[in-house]
């Protein structure tokens, strides 16, 4: 069958409350199950083998996608002889609209903003939910859900199938908008296919998930998916990033698209005054941090307006600016958008300050940065605010396994230029030893140290409880402790288990108080 007959049949055959799902653990009597393979080498997914048991729990369908290696022949292909066993073309590609369809299309009625990067998609996402209206929910890193009652789902972007029963329920619960994170993982497997987005955003573009991608032009051009085969009529890019620029000369020769392009300076544009037609800008013309935010001129659309961004971090800047052009590009009035800015909320994991239990306890922050580019932009923002503290820098981290390696030195040198201490330790090892993980990280840092006493302040403690512990321990008052790489998680993978780990909760029992 192709995706349109395979919808009539579900509709001649299963109940309409029945539900889509492509993980068998989430089936319930009635339900419809999807069976594919999407992804390669380690990313592989395949839903196939639990056919049979999908069937023992009850499904009124099972939709598959036929083994095209006919050198094998899969133990699943026993279970085929059931008559709710339907072979459906191009699967793995249509299953996401087969489920829109079968939902009624919600993403049609919602206002979907999806926004992909590789760096600052959760804080967006969670910013334009805070900001949008009290009827917007957000699918992403951080669950699924409004902002202030969240349920993990544990990936960034659902599966085909779970996303259109997210959005339908989402929907039923009352949402107008969601915003949606958009992985490169999640648009090379077509997980959004069938999805309609009112408005797409582009972060930026630096190294990450070359294990699965390969290359960065690979890379890349699977983001620029989202802007050039989804047919978002409103688009938001960062300007001051090469690759959003490229992304920008690709797309300004599209009249059926309104452009919104943002930067942190006024220079981001220069070259682009004969284009002006083509876009609406949103730049900063001064900003300075004070306390805890930035005060700024905001060029909107050639006018200027004063707003201060409680937020840390010129990354964390140019997010609000993401959210700022966002905001307006769906119609919401300047003061307004601005004024929802000025109220945004700290995102659990990215640059949050935990507060220790005792006063003389050092400043501690958690962020996710797990990229070469995420750490050091927290460190340069975290550099001048030790300067003030007239304190070091202790930099807590290491490097997830069956993940790219090649980033590892880089981080291990960026970590070592970029913090007084280093003590670099086991993130999420995965099949990997940690501390082949942690020499591979040490590669870098010795390509920096280049005077003898440098090696007194690395330190390699495997126990990233214990890594913790010893630089919270170390620090003084005025010091600051960053622990990166895990942010909001609260498990550590090591050998297919998860184990309950919470940074937050470390550095709090470390600064003398309760976990």
């Amino acid at each position: 069958m192709n995706r349109h007959e395979a919808l009539l049949h579900l509709q001649q055959v299963v109940e309409p409350t029945a539900r889509i799902s492509a993980d068998s653990r989430q089936i319930k009597v009635g339900d419809i199950f999807m069976a594919y393979a999407v992804g390669h080498s380690k990313a592989l997914r395949d839903g196939r083998p639990y056919i049979s048991k999908a069937l023992e729990l009850g499904v009124a369908c099972v939709l598959y996608q036929a083994n095209h290696d006919r050198s094998e022949s899969p133990s699943w292909e026993s279970d085929l002889d059931d008559e709710r066993c339907i072979c459906v073309e191009n699967l793995a590609d249509d299953a996401g609209w087969i489920a829109a369809e079968w939902y009624g299309s919600p993403s049609q009625t919602l206002k979907l903003i999806g926004v992909t990067g590789t760096n600052g998609k959760t804080s967006v996402t969670q910013w334009l939910a805070q900001t949008l209206s009290k009827h917007a929910a957000v699918i992403g890193t951080l669950g699924i859900g409004f902002s202030d009652q969240l349920h993990d789902v544990g990936y960034t972007t659902p599966d085909a199938p779970r996303l259109q029963t997210e959005l339908f329920k989402l929907k039923q619960l009352g949402a107008q908008y969601v915003a949606l994170e958009v992985s490169s993982h999640a648009l090379d497997q077509g997980r959004v296919n069938g999805t309609h987005f009112d408005c797409a955003v582009f972060t930026n573009l630096s190294r990450d998930h070359l294990d699965y991608h390969g290359t960065m032009a690979e890379y890349g051009a699977t983001k620029a998916k989202l802007f050039k085969e989804f047919d978002a009529k409103r688009i938001v890019i960062n300007i001051d990033d090469s690759f959003g620029r490229s992304l920008f000369m690709d797309l300004m020769n599209r009249d059926d698209k309104m452009i919104w392009l943002y930067a942190l300076n006024p220079a981001a544009f220069h070259n682009l005054e004969k284009l002006q037609d083509r876009f609406k800008p949103v730049y900063l013309q001064e900003f300075y941090f004070i306390e805890n935010a930035y005060q700024c001129k905001i060029v909107i659309d050639g006018k200027v307006y004063p707003c201060t961004i409680p937020v840390l971090g010129e990354f964390n800047l140019q997010n609000a600016l993401a959210v700022i052009a966002t905001l307006i590009a769906e119609g919401i009035a300047i003061p307004e958008a601005l004024r929802q800015v000025e109220c945004l909320r700290p995102v659990r994991g990215r640059m949050e300050i935990i507060k220790g239990a005792k006063a003389d306890a050092p400043m501690m922050v958690v962020d996710y940065a797990h990229t070469p580019d995420a750490l050091q932009k927290v460190l340069e923002t975290l550099r001048p605010i030790a300067a003030i503290r007239q304190g070091q820098i202790y930099c807590v981290f290491g490097c997830g396994g069956d993940r790219d390696r090649e980033k590892r030195p880089m981080m291990g040198q960026i970590a070592r230029e970029g913090s007084d201490h280093l003590v670099i330790t086991s993130d999420n090892p995965r099949s990997e030893d940690p501390l082949q993980i942690m020499q591979m990280i040490f590669a870098g840092v010795r390509q920096v140290t280049n005077r003898k006493e440098d090696s007194k302040t690395v330190e390699m403690i495997a126990d990233r409880a214990a890594a913790i512990m010893s630089a919270v321990r170390q620090a003084s008052p005025q010091d600051i402790v960053l622990v990166a790489g895990k942010g909001h998680e609260t498990t550590q993978e090591v050998n297919g288990k998860r184990f309950d780990f919470s940074d937050q909760a470390h550095l709090r029992l470390a600064s003398g108080g309760a976990v």
